[in-house]
């Protein structure tokens, strides 16, 4: 044989050693699962902020505004009901499933959670009551008229950067440094909000001023980590087909 990978050994050597690491990237941005989350909260979140702002506009009559109550009701419920343990953890083995289902072809890969995040349960659950409580407590003020419609995504940023941050670090190395990209976009809309930047969505459009930051940059955020993912895992097979070559060629 005269390819060029005999005629580079060193080289060739330097690319199996990149094996674990495609490996490690390409797990980490396994993000379709995600998604799935992301849609579930996303139809839980617009259940509670088209009804909240319709109210405060008087938009309709008495059916309408009753209608209203009842769905943000329904969707409050539904995220109470997504923070007991046993029903979450409910949820996610379903969404495991699914995802088994989707990246059937590929394999099982995944990377474990932090030693702490193994060892500290308590502080996940309490971490995410804190944020609960946070979201819930901004709603309430919002709808009261204690903080502006313009305010409201700069007020949220207070509490779902750190959270966001909090589960980088919390779940690495599960999830690679790309989780970050979405807290940061959302700090970055943030600060060009209070600093005037004309950004803001208004008329029947202002609920977007949330709905976007929230979960139009997770979906980026998850997206971006989905094409990642495909080129890691190109990266990966090209390697593993280099070291299946070499094994060979050494016999």
């Amino acid at each position: 044989m005269n390819d060029k990978r005999n005629q580079n050994p060193a080289e060739d050597l330097e690319k199996l050693k990149e094996i674990p690491k495609w490996t490690r990237k390409y797990a980490q941005n396994r993000t379709l699962p995600n998604l799935i989350y992301m849609v579930i909260y996303l139809c839980l979140f617009a259940g509670i902020a088209i009804p909240s702002y319709l109210r405060r506009t008087d938009y309709g009559g008495s059916t309408t505004q009753f209608i209203c109550k009842s769905v943000a009701l329904i969707s409050v419920i539904g995220f109470i009901v997504l923070c007991i343990p046993k029903l979450k953890s409910k949820l996610i083995d379903r969404i495991n499933r699914i995802s088994r289902q989707l990246y059937g072809r590929e394999g099982d890969v995944s990377m474990s959670l932090s030693e702490t995040a193994k060892k500290k349960k308590w502080l996940g659950y309490l971490v995410a009551m804190l944020f609960g409580s946070c979201v819930i407590g901004s709603v309430f003020l919002g709808m009261k008229d204690f903080i502006k419609i313009k305010y409201m995504q700069p007020v949220s940023a207070l509490y779902v950067v750190p959270f966001m941050v909090f589960l980088y670090f919390w779940q690495r190395p599960k999830i690679g440094p790309l989780a970050l990209l979405w807290p940061t976009i959302y700090g970055i809309h943030a600060v060009l909000i209070v600093v005037g930047v004309p950004i803001l969505f208004t008329g029947n459009l202002i609920p977007l001023n949330m709905i976007l930051p929230v979960f139009g940059y997770g979906f980026l955020t998850h997206i971006i980590g989905y094409i990642y993912s495909r080129y890691a895992l190109k990266k990966l097979k090209t390697t593993t087909h280099l070291q299946e070559n070499t094994d060979e060629y050494q016999t």
